[in-house]
């Protein structure tokens, strides 16, 4: 079993140092990551026997946040977030995927039911795609809404490399909007994410906090002895690991001041997209304008209110879709920030109405409620059926954090959770320890049927992830209709990295794929 945590603690003395050169302006004009990368996002799919066919090439990328922060990202297509999918709704759907990196990956669509053998998880439904090679994705577009996709290979470092991108189906059935914004949210270590290759010794943290880095060479830095480092491990928590790794909030892959503006006309009817790639739960807050929350995690809401004056939180890997009337011209910033980490991870969308493009961006205040899903919407009856399989999931940490488990079990001596196909399972998840789980389930949609004993009061609540904050306990219902080898997991990928992995089998399945031993399948 890996435990990150310690191998990060130690590490996190030397991002103190780093962050305070990572950011200073950089000459980068002979990089030639520019135009290239355009080139790439850009690609088109093509048409095959009417299948919409996608090639998406796994690579490093020197990637620009803004003109003064660079780095090496992971990327598909050359872009951070990778190439959009965009498909219509019964569209056959194929994804041929080429690993040019030195390491193993695979790409795991996030949400959408896809066949298990086309689920990407290495270990469970294929072998992980070696470097040089290629694995080929196929499925049916049959389930409209705002999914995403990402390695789910070493995930807390694949997919904190950049290796991460939005897949949408598209209906007839959908209204039409004047602008259709993609919102990805996602937060950048300048530590980097691999910490596993690094020897610190023992690094004393005392004498790391009172260093002055303004005027520290990064040739410096790669020559220090870290053989005097001391007991960090034992002194940083969790979050405080995580809150001084990640300190560089982005939007769709950039950083500010160069996150691209919205533009949007007087009366224009806009849908924005938001989806969380990165670790921690975010705040979004929008201002001057009334909103609906119109889907969530691609499945709609039944009878959705309008909104004033209210943020709401989207954890990792949770979409949320929403409606704005653009009623207010003006220039507005769009706020949003890390709930644990907001002095760092704190940023701004412009929004911006034709002929406002001098003015100052205009924010929310403070004064805001904040969103309920329990509450929101309509009311209406739902038959489930009549649960057939019951099952509780205790999240917990057994050293304060430093690894995860459900039921006492950590992967991959995990939690197996049988069903057979055609039955309705009921979970009952308790969360036990101090921080965020956002568990997703792949491969199903559930039915969120109560919140801490109390029964769902608005609309209908249907999911692949939900987000269990300390202390709460959710009851989640779905049907077995899937049949596969299904990962149930903590979303935070440190989290899962720390053991909080289990895993729905379908009884009688048999996978398509023959386990190769020889590949250094890591699907946590």
């Amino acid at each position: 079993m890996k435990k990150p945590y310690g191998l990060a603690g130690i590490a996190l003395a030397l991002s103190l140092v780093i962050a305070g050169c990572s950011n200073d302006a950089v000459d980068h004009s002979a990089m030639g990551h520019g135009e290239s990368q355009q080139e790439e996002q850009t690609q088109e799919a093509t048409t095959e026997d009417g299948k919409r066919v996608f090639d998406i090439n796994v690579t490093e990328t020197h990637w620009m946040f803004n003109d003064e922060i660079m780095d090496d990202a992971w990327t598909y297509n050359g872009s951070l977030p990778g190439q959009e999918i965009r498909v219509q709704e019964g569209d056959t759907v194929i994804l041929n995927v080429t690993n040019s990196l030195d390491e193993p990956t695979a790409l795991h669509l996030h949400g959408f039911p896809v066949p298990n053998e086309m689920d990407g998880v290495p270990g469970v439904t294929q072998n992980a795609i070696l470097p040089g090679e290629q694995f080929t994705y196929e499925y049916q577009a049959d389930v409209p809404g705002t999914y995403w996709y990402h390695s789910h290979q070493d995930g807390s470092k694949q997919v904190g490399k950049g290796l991460y991108g939005v897949f949408i189906v598209e209906s007839s059935a959908d209204k039409s909007y004047d602008v259709d914004e993609v919102i990805v949210i996602d937060e950048w270590s300048s530590m980097g994410t691999d910490m596993s290759e690094m020897d610190h010794g023992d690094m004393d943290m005392g004498e790391m906090s009172e260093m002055d880095h303004g005027d520290m060479d990064m040739s410096e830095m790669n020559d220090m002895d870290h053989g005097d480092m001391d007991g960090v491990a034992s002194e940083l928590s969790h979050a405080d690991m995580m809150n001084e790794m990640y300190d560089t909030p982005l939007i769709n892959g950039k950083a500010s001041p160069a996150i691209e503006a919205i533009e949007v006309e007087e009366g224009n009817k806009v849908k924005l997209r938001f989806v969380n790639a990165g670790l921690f739960t975010q705040v979004v807050s929008i201002p001057g304008h009334s909103f609906k929350i119109t889907h969530y995690d691609g499945q709609p809401v039944n009878g959705p209110e309008l909104l004033n004056d209210t943020a709401f939180r989207i954890a990792p890997a949770e979409r949320y879709e929403v409606e704005v009337e653009m009623k207010n011209p003006g220039a507005w910033g769009i706020q949003v920030f890390a709930e644990e980490n907001e002095k760092t991870l704190n940023t701004v969308i412009p929004v911006i109405y034709d002929g406002y493009e001098d003015e100052e961006l205009q924010e929310n205040d403070s004064n805001y409620s904040f969103f309920d899903l329990t509450t929101y919407g309509q009311a209406m009856e739902q038959n489930l059926g009549v649960i057939t399989k019951e099952y509780d999931m205790l999240l917990g940490t057994e050293d304060g954090g430093e690894t995860f488990t459900i039921n006492d079990k950590q992967f991959p001596d995990h939690e197996i959770y049988e069903v057979e196909e055609g039955d309705i399972v009921k979970f009952t998840i308790v969360n036990d320890t101090e921080v965020d789980h956002p568990m997703h389930l792949h491969g199903e949609f559930f039915n969120v049927i109560s919140k801490d004993g109390n029964p769902i009061q608005g609309s209908p609540i249907l999911k692949d992830t939900l987000n269990v904050k300390p202390g709460e306990t959710y009851e989640i219902v779905f049907g077995a209709n899937n049949p596969g080898n299904w990962m149930f997991h903590c979303h935070e990928f440190h989290h899962a990295s720390g053991g909080m992995v289990a895993e729905v089998r379908y009884k009688g399945y048999e996978p398509t794929f023959t386990l190769d031993p020889t590949i250094p399948n890591t699907p946590e």
